[in-house]
């Protein structure tokens, strides 16, 4: 591995590097922690926050900037850094947005913001209107893919690639990345659930005075697990065959049993949030396709292991759109 500080290589210095992401938020974090001296009498260099860093592992995987030092009188030291999406959080505004896609959002508060930006997936959705008040940049992006996901089902998560911003659709393809026992698997925990599940939908449009109201439900599974309701006020523009579509669509995506998982492997630098992966493990019964949606790789004294969540469904940020 290689860590590179505002162009100068400090990788004699560091001690190990943890690189992290979730699909809950837009930035992926650097940690390095480093022995910043060798007469333990005064650190070799002075780490300036906001200077650019940059990690490698045969090639590049974080272009970002230092946010925050931690050291001690030993001279061990602790750098944390973002990618350039960490401007999402750090800002703030109040923005109006009418007949608008979501990746149409995304393209103008990064231009707003001078977010540099490599690809933007179309979301296809026109989004009638979302009007946002005091409300951070991520937030508005979050509520944008919400309302997209709501509508048309489609996934999509926000990324960074060598310090442009990037927004992906989900999909899942033939997913080439295995994990599995005996081979890189070094522990593995499930858990599978109906806590969230939903058996019944109704989605209710119109005005207070003139509600217009659909419900939808899934018999087989009320049967089995009995009535558990969903209820979502929609857009007071949609007509009734919109409401059913929606409420179609939400059903389809709530009447599921959710598989969690929790696993330690050998790392792989591809597996990232986001990820398609397929997992093996006899003894638990796990044998599929699944998403990453949080990762955690730690390299130290030459050894790369890597922490993940993963699920039979994408664990995206979900905020849901409020009238002002």
């Amino acid at each position: 591995m290689i860590v590179v500080y505002d162009n100068y290589d400090i990788t004699g210095l560091v001690r190990s590097v943890e690189w992290s992401g979730d699909l809950q938020q837009v930035a992926r974090t650097l940690k390095i922690t480093l022995h910043n001296t060798t007469d333990g009498a005064s650190p070799l260099l002075s780490f300036q926050k906001g200077k650019p860093v940059r990690f490698f592992d045969d090639k590049e995987l974080f272009r970002g900037f230092l946010f925050a030092t931690d050291k001690n009188e030993a001279g061990e030291g602790l750098l944390m850094c973002y990618d350039p999406n960490i401007y999402l959080v750090k800002n703030a505004d109040t923005i109006k947005f009418t007949k608008k896609k979501a990746s149409e959002i995304a393209k103008y508060i990064c231009n707003l913001y001078k977010i540099p930006v490599g690809t933007i997936a179309d979301t296809g959705y026109v989004i009638p209107k979302h009007i946002f008040r005091e409300k951070p940049l991520a937030e508005m992006l979050f509520t944008a893919l919400t309302t997209t996901r709501k509508h048309t089902g489609r996934r999509f998560f926000i990324s960074n690639n060598l310090g442009k911003f990037m927004l992906t659709e989900m999909k899942i393809p033939s997913a080439k990345l295995i994990i599995e026992s005996g081979r890189n698997l070094l522990s593995l925990s499930v858990n599978e659930s109906i806590e969230e599940m939903k058996t019944k939908v109704k989605v209710i449009g119109g005005t207070d005075k003139k509600p217009v109201t659909v419900t939808v439900q899934n018999d087989s599974l009320a049967k089995q697990y009995g009535i558990m309701q969903h209820v979502e006020r929609a857009d007071e523009k949609l007509n009734k065959a919109q409401l059913k579509k929606l409420a179609d669509q939400l059903l389809k995506e709530m009447g599921k049993v959710t598989t969690d998982m929790s696993l330690e492997s050998l790392g792989i630098n591809e597996i990232t949030s986001g990820s398609v992966i397929q997992v093996y493990n006899k003894m638990t019964g796990i044998n599929g396709t699944y998403y990453v949606n949080s990762d955690t790789h730690h390299y130290e004294n030459g050894v790369h292991t890597m922490s993940l969540t993963i699920s039979s469904s994408p664990n995206l940020a979900e905020v849901a759109y409020e009238e002002v």
